[in-house]
C-alpha cells in the first residue's frame, strides 16, 4: 500500500471494517477462520485487525473485534470483547485514510474519519518507544524517519520512504544508510547504540508528545 513491501522481512497488514460488534465467541470464530487462510499470506505472514464502522469513524478508545498475527512462532489470536482497545489502530486508520485500497465496499475516505495530527505524533512517539524496546535497530531508525516526515510536512509514507525522504536531506547521516541497507539487502543492520541516539532525537524532535 505505501511502497515499502519487502517479502523477506515485511508482513502483510490489514484492516477489515464491519457494520457492527459481535460476541466473544463470533469474534474468536472470525479470527480463526482467518488464521487458516494465513499460509497463503506472502512476506513474513498477516497482521490484521478487524473494527467496526464506528470505530473507523471515530477512533474513541480504539475497540476492536479481533487481532490476528501470524509473523510470529505461533499463531496470536486476541478477541477485543471486554477489552481497553489496541492503540495501533491510530497509525493503522490514519494510513488507511490516506492511502488504503479498497478490496469491498466504499472508498476509504469515507470509512476512516480524520484523525487528528496530535494523536498520530502521539501514536508515533510510542511507536518508537516499542521499536527501541522490542524491535531491531534498523526498524527503530527507519521508524523515526517515517515519524519525522510527518511532523515536518504531514505525510504519512513507508519506512523506507521516510528513510530515503530524511537521507536526501542528510547524506552523510550513517545510521539512516546502514538501516535502508539493512531492509533492502539484508546487510548489516546499524550499531545498536547510535541507533538508540538517532531515535531519543528523532523522539525529542516530536515533543511534547
Amino acid at each position: 500500500m505505501l511502497g515499502g513491501f519487502r517479502s523477506s522481512r515485511s508482513d502483510v497488514d490489514v484492516l477489515a471494517v464491519v457494520e457492527e460488534s459481535g460476541t466473544a465467541a463470533a469474534q474468536q470464530a472470525m479470527g480463526e477462520a482467518v488464521a487458516a487462510t494465513a499460509g497463503r499470506c506472502p512476506g513474513t505472514g498477516l497482521e490484521m485487525s478487524v473494527i467496526t464502522a464506528a470505530t473507523a469513524s471515530v477512533l474513541g478508545a480504539c475497540l476492536f473485534e479481533v487481532h490476528i498475527n501470524t509473523t510470529g512462532d505461533k499463531t496470536e489470536i486476541v478477541t477485543g470483547a471486554g477489552g481497553s482497545g489496541d492503540p495501533d489502530l491510530v497509525l493503522h486508520s490514519a494510513v488507511c485514510r490516506a492511502h488504503a485500497v479498497s478490496v469491498l465496499g466504499p472508498m476509504p475516505a469515507r470509512i476512516f474519519g480524520p484523525v487528528p495530527r496530535d494523536r498520530i505524533l502521539a501514536a508515533m512517539v510510542g511507536d518508537l518507544q516499542w521499536a527501541l524496546d522490542r524491535g531491531s535497530a534498523a526498524y527503530a531508525v527507519l521508524n523515526a524517519c517515517r515519524a519525522i516526515r510527518f511532523a515536518e510536512e504531514g505525510r504519512l509514507c513507508s519506512k523506507l520512504e521516510g528513510a530515503e525522504w530524511y537521507t536526501a536531506r542528510h547524506p552523510d547521516e550513517a545510521v539512516v544508510t546502514a538501516a535502508v541497507a539493512y531492509q533492502r539487502c539484508g546487510d548489516e543492520g546499524p550499531n545498536v547504540k547510535e541507533a538508540a541516539q538517532f531515535v531519543a532525537e528523532a523522539r525529542g524532535r516530536l515533543r511534547p508528545f
